[in-house]
């Protein structure tokens, strides 16, 4: 029997959560097997070697210690994730040559289905369909639903939270651009007020606001927001 992927999900966007058939996972009992996990659902489909994973999630220890506790992690991760009794799950850790390999053909994980939309809407661009482009990034940035694991600080999940965060802006000043040339204020309006959700300190976003509500008649509120650019961006 196979199982729709809608109900085997990896959420990475706005904090974490795997949910196996319905079922989230918690029984995450091996010290960083999550952290493996989640490296590894970030690197689907492709081998993953133990030494990078050694040096990405234990970088201060010895190679013989990381390498000990990748493979305590790998453990615990299949455990956790052995979904319940009688089913079979949509996520395994495979051993490959020198190290790992994520498979999940049936698990729909959002960090992998944003990147999908981003690449189909960069086709559109080139290929001169706006309206196929506008959709797409309209698509990804509904699936961005906040920063990628916003509790961790390592340095492998810095480093693709700030490329998941350029390529939301991306299709965010995409949408803007598209209301503005047709004058639809409001339609801007929402997409750089969502801007400055993903990116605070955005000017582009905040000089967008401001001429919108000028244009509007709102000078007030366009006001505002110059103050609130002028306040925020003195802050870098």
């Amino acid at each position: 029997m196979s199982y729709h992927a809608e109900s085997s999900t990896a959420e990475l966007f706005g904090g974490f959560q795997i949910t196996i058939h319905g079922n989230p996972v918690t029984n995450w009992r091996a010290g960083r097997s999550r952290a493996l996990v989640q490296y590894l659902l970030l690197h689907v489909g492709r081998p993953v070697s133990r030494d990078t994973l050694r040096e990405a999630l234990w970088p201060h220890l010895p190679p013989s210690a990381g390498t000990t506790s990748v493979k305590a992690a790998v453990h615990g991760a299949r455990r956790a994730l052995g979904g319940p009794a009688g089913r079979p799950t949509p996520v395994q850790i495979c051993s490959v040559d020198g190290g790992y390999l994520l498979r999940a053909d049936e698990l729909r994980i959002d960090v992998t289905t944003f990147g999908r939309w981003i690449a189909n809407a960069e086709a559109a661009v080139a290929a001169g369909n706006h309206a196929a482009a506008a959709e797409h990034f309209h698509r990804a940035v509904a699936v961005y639903q906040g920063p990628l694991l916003p509790t961790q600080d390592a340095q492998w999940v810095v480093t693709e939270r700030e490329w998941c965060r350029t390529r939301a802006l991306q299709a965010l000043r995409y949408l803007s651009d598209l209301a503005l040339t047709t004058g639809d204020w409001w339609t801007a309006i929402h997409w750089n007020r969502r801007a400055i959700d993903v990116d605070p300190y955005d000017p582009v976003a905040f000089a967008v606001l401001t001429d919108c509500h000028h244009r509007l008649g709102l000078t007030s509120q366009a006001l505002r927001w110059d103050d609130l650019a002028r306040g925020r961006l003195a802050e870098v």
